[in-house]
This record gives C-alpha cells, structure tokens and sequence, in this order.
C-alpha cells in the first residue's frame, strides 16, 4: 500500500515537472534569433523598450509570428510578467496559414474553442 502511494506522488511530481518544462520563458533580444526556439517568446527592442514579440506558432507549423507592443499601432498586444510566467493579452489569432488561435496564459498556451 505504501509503495503504490509512494509510485503515485512520484508520477505526480514528475508530471509537475514536464508541464513545467512546456511552459512558455521569455527572453529579451536586439533582434529576432537565427533559430528561433520552441516555447520561448522573445522580446525584441533595446535599452528596455520592446517593440515586439516574435515566437514559433505553437501548432507546430515553424511559422514564425510577430505581435506588435506598440500602443500607437493597431493591433497590439500587452503582456504582464509576475514570477517569472507571462501572459499575452489579446489572444492570438492567426487568420493565414495554419489559422491557430490561442492564449498565452502563466506562460502556457491554451487554446480557443
């Protein structure tokens, strides 16, 4: 009895820790990376002000999408980091290509129905 138990907090630890690992980190950049990695948005400006951000489209299709930060500009999108897990407000609503519309919510995507 203790050994299931035991199975079952370690396969719930380890579960924490992979949805950890899916999460989306953000980095901060002059410009847009060569290759461009999986689950990181990056922020590109200078000096503290960013003007973008740039991640791959998180259905797997390799497109690279770039979101306005700039308020003087239609559409933007705003962003709020609080312990290290952000969140992009408005959604993101691609109407070409793979057509994904999704959040980014504590740093996980979660998909509109």
């Amino acid at each position: 009895m203790l050994q299931r138990i035991y199975n079952w907090f370690v396969r719930l630890l380890l579960k924490k820790e992979l949805d950890a690992d899916k999460r989306y980190r953000f980095q901060f950049a002059n410009e847009v990376p060569d290759i461009p990695k999986r689950n990181v948005l990056y922020f590109i400006g200078e000096e503290g002000y960013y003007w973008q951000f740039v991640m791959l489209c998180p259905c797997g299709c390799s497109s690279l999408l770039y979101m306005n930060l700039m308020d003087d500009y239609n559409p933007y999108w705003s962003y709020k980091i609080e312990n290290d897990l952000i969140t992009i407000t408005p959604s993101i609503d691609r109407i070409v290509g793979c057509k994904s519309h999704f959040f980014v919510r504590n740093g996980n995507i979660v998909w509109h129905k």
